[in-house]
């Protein structure tokens, strides 16, 4: 019997990917470095050159970060593109579109000095379009803000529903489901911005949950990016009753008849 695993033989993958780029990162990203986990941060180029600042409905200010701290904060973790200005993209063109991906990508990684090869689309509207034009612009996926609620990896990186949106009820019920679940190559990802810790009083439950994963030893943390190059180079997998071949450039890793294995990248 042969089981698809991730990376060092670990059976499931967890990520957390928060959208904006806002002050209560600073917080946010000390305590996933505490317990050693990784995470997506979704940013917007030029609303962190202006700082841009809104009033959130509880009254409590919504800060952009600036460049700078951006740079430093999110080492370790995957930057993605959230567009330039954050736009609701039902009324934007084709040739918008592309400026709103192409030029965030492009800012983004002159300013940080990092690759940025994710896209999460702002606002819940996505169309074929947009995932048109996401490709055309190099980026590797494109996440919506429609949610799975289960914890099946993704198959469609061009319309990737994510996990469970963080301030729904029902967060902690579904991370236990995923300690609990045998699926194979289960994925638990949970998505929202940090303010909302702040907003809803959840900096407590947040903890809860990254402690309790960074404790398991068969969970792999990881960031999109990782998680969508593993899961492909998996797709190009020949399993031939009990003979693998990996055609990818990674080492693969499986449990075949209980006992796990490596197959090393054939590039």
């Amino acid at each position: 019997m042969i089981r698809k695993l991730y990376p060092d033989g670990k059976r499931k993958a967890f990520n957390i990917t928060y959208d904006d780029g806002v002050m209560q990162d600073l917080r946010f990203v000390e305590l996933m470095n505490r317990y050693g986990l990784k995470g997506t941060f979704n940013l917007n180029s030029e609303l962190m050159k202006t700082r841009f600042a809104w009033t959130h409905p509880n009254g409590m200010e919504v800060k952009r970060l600036d460049v700078d701290t951006a740079r430093w904060l999110y080492r370790g973790h995957e930057i993605a593109s959230h567009t330039r200005t954050h736009p609701y993209m039902r009324d934007l063109s084709e040739a918008e579109i592309l400026d709103q991906l192409g030029q965030d990508k492009q800012d983004l990684e002159e300013m940080l000095g990092v690759e940025v090869a994710g896209f999460a689309v702002p606002f819940r509207y996505y169309s074929p379009m947009i995932a048109e034009c996401a490709k055309q612009c190099g980026f590797e996926y494109a996440r919506m803000s429609e949610f799975s609620r289960n914890y099946e990896p993704c198959r469609d990186y061009w319309f990737w529903k994510t996990g469970f949106y963080h301030i729904e009820p029902g967060l902690e019920a579904f991370v236990e489901g995923f300690f609990e679940t045998d699926e194979e190559l289960a994925v638990c990802q949970i998505v929202g911005h940090s303010y909302d810790l702040d907003a809803e009083g959840l900096w407590g439950t947040m903890e809860e949950i990254v402690r309790n994963i960074s404790r398991e030893e068969t969970i792999w943390s990881c960031t999109n990016l990782e998680l969508v190059r593993y899961l492909k180079a998996m797709d190009a997998v020949d399993i031939n009753g009990s003979v693998i071949h990996n055609h990818s450039g990674m080492d693969l890793w499986f449990e075949i008849d209980g006992e796990t294995v490596c197959i090393p990248s054939q590039q």
